[in-house]
């Protein structure tokens, strides 16, 4: 009976995932087509292509990348860049290890690897939601697995048919993705400090918009945090 609960808290998990990551996908859809539309314009196999979206996995740096590419810069740079561009990621994981620590290795790898802006927006969203479920990790691996699955169908999509879906991006789809983050973070910025953290952020962010490869991004990520720290014992009761 203790068994049968578990799998039924696992596939409502997993279904309350797969339905909240829908409006990302959404928004996704014409990255990864014009992902797949300009490899094939670069010139760029299909398994190449293909073999970015799987490894590589983060819309960005692969545009980036590709454009890197394209021009003959050389490796190492476009490297660092990637880890420029997603050393964001650090924080995420160390902001839902301690939800996950308990898991098995396999789990957590399989996680990080799907691990997205706004995947850690849903998955936090989730984790902190009040309620005693043990299966929380289900519904972060249905989010995952859905827009990687998307991602991955939309980038072989552009790769295929790039020309006959060319103005695929003007139905103006990806908006849905930034209307999705802002409905996520706006229920967080409820107090003093959520909000000091946010709009130190947002400003930085901004002001540092010309830094390339999204380096203002890291650098507003790192003053966000501190804010966040001081702003614990400047508002204390808050």
């Amino acid at each position: 009976m203790i068994e049968v609960q578990r799998r039924r808290t696992r596939l409502t998990e997993f279904g309350a995932g797969a339905r909240d990551v829908v409006p990302i996908v959404v928004g996704a859809l014409p990255f990864g087509v014009l992902y797949g539309a300009l490899s094939a314009q670069a010139d760029f196999s299909g398994v190449n292509t293909l073999l970015m979206s799987l490894i590589v996995y983060s819309g960005t740096i692969q545009l980036i990348g590709l454009n890197m590419i394209t021009v003959g810069t050389p490796w190492p740079l476009v490297a660092l860049a990637s880890v420029i561009v997603n050393s964001r990621h650090v924080f995420y994981s160390a902001a839902l290890t301690p939800h996950i620590r308990q898991l098995p290795m396999w789990w957590r790898v399989l996680l990080s690897y799907g691990m997205t802006d706004q995947i850690y927006a849903l998955a936090e969203r989730r984790y902190n939601a009040n309620d005693t479920s043990a299966a929380k990790h289900w519904y972060m691996l249905a989010t995952s697995a859905v827009l990687f699955v998307a991602w991955f169908a939309s980038t072989w999509i552009g790769f295929e048919f790039g020309d006959v879906l060319k103005d695929f991006s003007a139905l103006g789809l990806d908006f849905a993705i930034y209307a999705t983050l802002v409905a996520l973070a706006a229920p967080v910025m409820d107090n003093v400090r959520a909000i000091a953290v946010g709009v130190t952020a947002g400003v930085v962010t901004l002001m540092l918009a010309p830094v390339p490869y999204q380096g203002g991004m890291f650098v507003a990520i790192l003053i966000g945090i501190t804010v966040g720290v001081l702003s614990e014992r400047w508002f204390p009761a808050d």
